[in-house]
């Protein structure tokens, strides 16, 4: 019986025991529960409030509008437009009827369509194409309708000038030409917003968000004249297509400033601009820069003789040297003006190397001219350290030595500006927003050659040549001094390849008071390949049409002054638009041109008929359209079939035209 009551105790001190435990226990967890609220509202507190608030935020990207490109009068080349793409989730729409009405309405959809994109058996719906600032406007908000804001980057002249703008790809990256070049300045800066989303995740903007406002970028405005850079690229694309030739370039800079108001190149499936980064070995072109380096050194005199030999020479090192004609004496002065590589090579001799490499690197061969483009070549001009016995003769001729067509352009230049080389330019302004212009200044590298050497040199190119290819010089109304060169192409391994040339042209206009600088190169002609038969006649055409589109590049009071001759008789003006550009002989030509300067077409002078053109020549009804103040688009070649608008339909001035020729 005494057991019991002990039994009893013991099952009590259990209880109590473990009572006092689970107290112990609901205490700590009690502390541990008000020390962690402490740790996250009196330690934590910010850090979690911030994080909630991010998650009630979203952060929306305002992408920056990418700057303009202009030409240097304004003409819009490239610009950015601003578009929407809209997408529809139906069972958030809570009124079908109107949202059908809106779509309608604002974007145009057949109401078919508009039905369907709202099918609330449907949970998601991306309507097909953009839609412009107007529509998006008119379609207002509305729920249960997506919209997304985009920039697309668009080109307002076509494909002419591509190769120097470059482009955009559909990411925003910038894909060669100025776009790349200047693609820092071109981009700009994007923003954002801050939008808060309520509990189902919809966003709405309030104004107590942060928000950073993009900034747009800035406009670059070229020294390209787009007036000039469709001539230019219509005059290439028909000697191209009539020479069959693989390709070429076209290049017209001012020769005051370096300013290129112009830049062709078409090669088969390429965009690129040739014209800076392919080299190639100048042949005749180079001959003048021997030249210049002969006199400036005091080596030589243009009236200096040597034999010519007739014909063929074999050089001490045992190669030879042959013209395309037999010559006997020649001075240095006539040796330029035939082209006579026999001339050029004997003369050789007479001028060291230094001397020789110091002259050529003055003119700028061998190094990079500096133009705003993402790539240049610099072209390869070997040090005297590196040259064979028969490398002075070889670089007198034009070879043993790659050239730019930029660079030749360049040095041309500098020969005809009277001895100043100038970095070519690309770029002539910048405009920031808030309207700061950075506007770039001319640059000159350096004096190449003095003047008075400069102007012996244009004396030499304006030259009569004895064989009748200046026959009509004394009834041209201008003057154009240029060199032709006909060179051999390499191929792989650098061996030349037989039968395949570089035909070429550079020239100055007007020749004693130069306003342009014009190059031409044609890739492979086939047929006549000489530069007299297929690169001058280009240069020819190019600039009859330029006078006839009235540029105001051209100071056309300056030409005025430089008009040599008296003015021309209608037959005398006739003769000479019939008489050849050149017989196919390397030397210089001298192009005729049978209208006077007159001011540019003033753009308020109304409407114009298109003319009826058919039967002309397709560089004919070009230059016809140009003097009516249109611009051109070649489709086809040969002869004129019609036009796109038809003869007859009045437009403005500056609208565009398709020229359609019979090979279309």
């Amino acid at each position: 019986m005494s057991a019991a009551p002990a039994n009893g105790i013991g099952v009590d001190e259990r209880l109590m025991r473990r009572r006092s435990g689970l107290a112990v226990a609901l205490g700590l967890t009690a502390l541990l529960i008000v020390g962690r609220a402490v740790q996250l509202q009196g330690f934590q507190g910010d850090r979690w409030r911030a994080e909630a608030e991010r998650q009630q935020q979203t952060r929306v990207p305002l992408p920056a509008r990418r700057g303009a490109i202009y030409d240097r009068d304004g003409v819009a080349l490239a610009l950015t437009r601003e578009t929407f793409a809209v997408s529809v989730a139906p069972r958030e729409v809570r009124d079908r009827d109107d949202a059908v009405l809106r779509l309608i309405r604002a974007l145009g959809l057949p109401r078919a369509e508009a039905r369907k994109a709202t099918d609330p058996r449907r949970a998601w719906v991306v309507l097909p194409g953009r839609f412009t600032v107007e529509q998006r406007r008119g379609l207002g908000e509305l729920r249960g309708f997506y919209v997304e804001r985009r920039l697309e980057r668009f080109y307002p002249q076509g494909d002419v000038g591509r190769e120097v703008l470059g482009g955009v790809s559909a990411d925003g990256r910038a894909m060669g030409g100025i776009e790349q070049a200047m693609d820092s300045l071109l981009r700009g800066t994007d923003g954002f917003s801050v939008l808060r989303r309520d509990a189902h995740g919809r966003k709405e903007a309030t104004l107590s968000l942060p928000a950073l406002p993009p900034r747009d970028g800035d406009d670059v405005v070229l020294s390209i004249d787009f007036d000039l850079q469709e001539i230019a690229d219509a005059a290439l694309a028909e000697q191209v297509r009539a020479t069959h030739a693989a390709g070429g370039d076209l290049i017209l800079t001012d020769p005051r400033t370096g300013e290129i108001l112009a830049a062709v190149s078409r090669r088969p499936g390429s965009h690129e601009l040739s014209a800076f980064i392919e080299p190639y070995e100048p042949g005749s072109t180079l001959k003048p820069f021997f030249v210049a380096g002969l006199l400036a050194n005091g080596r030589a005199a243009l009236t200096d003789r040597i034999f010519a030999e007739n014909g063929s020479w074999t050089m001490p090192e045992g190669r030879t040297v042959t013209d395309v004609h037999p010559y006997e004496w020649l001075t240095l002065r006539d040796g330029l003006r035939v082209s006579s590589n026999i001339t050029m090579a004997k003369f050789s001799s007479k001028l060291p190397p230094a001397e020789q490499y110091g002259a050529l690197r003055d003119f700028g061969f061998g190094t990079a001219t500096g133009v705003e483009y993402p790539v240049e070549a610099s072209g390869r001009l070997a040090r005297p350290a590196r040259w064979s016995p028969v490398t002075p003769a070889s670089l007198a001729m034009g070879y043993e030595v790659s050239v730019t067509p930029l660079q030749m352009a360049m040095a041309y230049g500098a020969i005809a500006n009277g001895g100043m080389l100038m970095e070519p330019r690309l770029v002539r302004e910048v405009r920031a927003e808030g309207g700061t212009i950075e506007r770039r200044a001319p640059r000159p590298v350096r004096r190449a050659i003095p003047a008075q050497v400069a102007a012996a040199l244009r004396d030499v190119l304006v030259d009569v040549v004895a064989d009748g290819t200046g026959t009509h010089a004394s009834l041209a109304t201008f003057e154009v001094a240029g060199k032709t060169g006909t060179s051999r192409r390499t191929g792989a391994g650098g061996r030349y390849i037989d039968g395949e040339y570089n035909s070429t042209f550079v020239g100055f206009f007007p020749a004693q008071s130069p306003q342009l600088v014009i190059y031409v190169k044609l890739d492979r002609p086939q047929g006549d390949y000489y530069g007299g038969l297929t690169a001058a006649p280009v240069t020819r055409a190019t600039l009859q049409a330029i006078l006839a589109a009235r540029s105001p590049t051209l100071d056309r009071r300056a030409l005025l002054g430089s008009r040599t001759h008296p003015e021309p008789t209608p037959a005398a003006l006739a003769a000479a638009a019939d008489a050849p550009a050149a017989e196919g002989r390397e030397g210089t030509y001298v192009f005729l041109d049978d209208r006077a300067p007159a001011a540019r077409p003033r753009p308020d002078a109304g409407p114009v008929p298109v003319p009826a053109l058919a039967g002309l020549a397709l560089r004919d009804g070009a230059r016809r359209l140009h003097a009516l103040g249109f611009h051109v688009r070649l489709q086809g070649g040969g002869t004129v079939k019609g036009t796109l608008p038809a003869a007859g339909a009045i437009l403005a001035r500056g609208d565009t035209l398709t020229l359609v020729g019979e090979g279309s």
